[in-house]
Parts: C-alpha cells; sequence; structure tokens
C-alpha cells in the first residue's frame, strides 16, 4: 500500500506540473499538506518528492520549501564536437552549476599519466581532483592532470570554476583539440560515495587529453559521468562501405 499511495502522490504531482497549475519558480504544497491530502504520512509524500527532486524538476530550499524548478526531467547531453566545459552541459539543461575540489596537489607522475603528457623524467605534475554538481547533485568525478611547469602556482588559483578559463585567462594558452575515449564502469566504493549512487549504478568513464596550439598535451583527464544523468552525442558523416 505504502508504494501504491507514494506512485499515486508522484503522478498527482506531476499531473500538476504537465497541466501548469504549477510553474517554474511556484512552490508546491509542503509534506505536511500534501500528507492530509491523501491521508498517508509524511514519508510517503517525500518518497514522491525526493524522485522529482533528483529528476531535477523541484528543488528544496532551506527553510523556505520546495519549489518547480524545470517542467520536465532536463537531460544533460555532452557533445563531442569541440572542447566544452561541464558547466556549458549543466547551464543548457537549465540547472545550477557548482564545482567543488576535493583534492589539489603536485606530485610525481605514474608512467601512464606521464606519457599522455609527454614529460621527461623528473618532469611533476599537478593533480586535482573535482567534482561537478547541478542543484548539489553530484554528476561527474573528475581526475585531471597537468604538467606542473606549465602551470606555476596554479593552486594558488579558484580551482572551483571553469579550469579551462584559468588556463586561458591566467596562463595565456589557447586549447586546440582533444581525443577522448569513452567506456562504461562500475566505479569503485569511494567513488560511489562521493557520486551518491549504488553499487548497480554504472557510469561512463572518459578518458581525454587536451593540446595547445603549439601541439603540446597540456591536460590529460580522467572522468567519471553517471550514467543515469548524462548522455553523449555527437555527429557522424557520410557511411564508409569497407567491402570488396
Amino acid at each position: 500500500m505504502s508504494e501504491a499511495k507514494y506512485v499515486k502522490i508522484y503522478n498527482w504531482l506531476s499531473e500538476q506540473i504537465s497541466n501548469k497549475v504549477f510553474v517554474p519558480g511556484d512552490k508546491i504544497p509542503n509534506e505536511t499538506e500534501i500528507a492530509a491530502k491523501f491521508n498517508v504520512h509524511r514519508m510517503t509524500v517525500r518518497q514522491a518528492i525526493d524522485k522529482l527532486v533528483n529528476n531535477h524538476m523541484l528543488i528544496r530550499t532551506r527553510g523556505k520549501g520546495t519549489f518547480l524548478l524545470s517542467e520536465k526531467t532536463p537531460v544533460l547531453t555532452r557533445s563531442l564536437v569541440g572542447i566544452s566545459t561541464y558547466y556549458d552541459d549543466i547551464v543548457r539543461a537549465g540547472l545550477e552549476p557548482k564545482y567543488k575540489t576535493i583534492q589539489a596537489m603536485i606530485q610525481d607522475p605514474c608512467e601512464e599519466t606521464a606519457e599522455k603528457l609527454g614529460l621527461q623524467a623528473g618532469e611533476q605534475i599537478i593533480f586535482l581532483k573535482r567534482l561537478m554538481l547541478a542543484n548539489n547533485v553530484p554528476l561527474v568525478l573528475e581526475h585531471c592532470y597537468l604538467p606542473e611547469e606549465l602551470f606555476p602556482d596554479i593552486l594558488d588559483k579558484n580551482l572551483n570554476s571553469i579550469l579551462y578559463n584559468v588556463i586561458r585567462e591566467e596562463y595565456g594558452m589557447k586549447l586546440m583539440h582533444s581525443s577522448q575515449e569513452i567506456g562504461a564502469i562500475l566505479p569503485e566504493e569511494s567513488d560511489r560515495k562521493i557520486l551518491k549512487i549504488s553499487s548497480t549504478n554504472a557510469c561512463l568513464w572518459v578518458e581525454s587529453v587536451v593540446f595547445n596550439d603549439a601541439g603540446r598535451a597540456v591536460e590529460y583527464a580522467y572522468s567519471l559521468y553517471r550514467g543515469d544523468k548524462y548522455r553523449f552525442r555527437c555527429d557522424i558523416d557520410n557511411y564508409m562501405y569497407l567491402g570488396n
């Protein structure tokens, strides 16, 4: 019965939104009011509201209430044409972007990272571990590696911002092209906790190397995108027939 009531409330709220009883910016009835309307416990109402919050349709504001953010579930789309940012993806979906730096340090690179960045023996890297959020929902966990010699004092910059803007504006560097590989993975427990996902929630991993206008590799990144929140898009040219 509890699940049936939760679904009934979720469907009712969805209908109110689709019928424009509520429009973006409106405050919806509180849990107590909805619970009284359907004669259920507040926790049942909370289940329905949580689902709409997770779908980025409703947003809770501490001390003020729950408001309609979007009339439909926004889809975060990552374009594979050109070098773009998570910030762009999130803004296009009508959500509020936020960066959170978890780790930032200078360290020695592993063999793979040194090879990706074309580093010589003894050269160090800047390691950044950052979380990208939309409306405070974690979406992407990024492990970023930069040649230390190219970005002196970058750890003193505002890293809770668009990194490519920092690279361009603070270091005068042009980013010209990147190479990317994409796959699917079930993340480790430590990464799942940061992304707030379950053990069955798959992620897309993206490995990328970004080059400047001199052809130098200036960033190597390994990122985990929540598979339930992100999709990728690319444009493909005409069919290439390789038959005899």
